[in-house]
């Protein structure tokens, strides 16, 4: 059997590389600390951020996504997995006497439940 994961432990040497040259201090290593430990110090008076918030930020994307994903699944759902009928006869068609046809053009038509349970069938 094959492993099929893409996952990697071993690092990665060219992403390394790059991130301690990122990381490396361009200058003196002194004034590199000082500046790190002076944000350090910065971001310690500022209030923090309650949890909450920071969910409550996340709450409008969130919905848009979950509406756009449920979109497009209903779109691939209806479009690629539902096989489209050949015609609208073959798709109105009874099935087995009873059918979507009886219930909408019959004098005395059949019970709507029968219809529904001989559709549900189908499937």
């Amino acid at each position: 059997m094959r492993d099929t994961q893409p996952f990697d432990h071993r690092p990665d040497p060219e992403l390394g590389a790059a991130l301690r040259a990122a990381l490396e201090p361009r200058d003196d290593h002194a004034a590199f600390v000082a500046r790190v430990m002076a944000q350090y110090e910065r971001a310690q008076t500022l209030p923090p951020i309650p949890t909450l918030d920071v969910l409550a930020s996340w709450f409008r994307p969130g919905i848009a996504a979950a509406a756009a994903a449920f979109i497009a699944g209903l779109l691939f759902g209806r479009g690629v997995l539902t096989p489209a009928p050949a015609s609208i006869e073959a798709a109105m068609a009874p099935v087995e006497g009873t059918g979507l046809a009886a219930l909408v053009t019959a004098q005395d038509p059949p019970d709507a439940s029968v219809v529904f349970a001989s559709l549900v069938e189908q499937h």
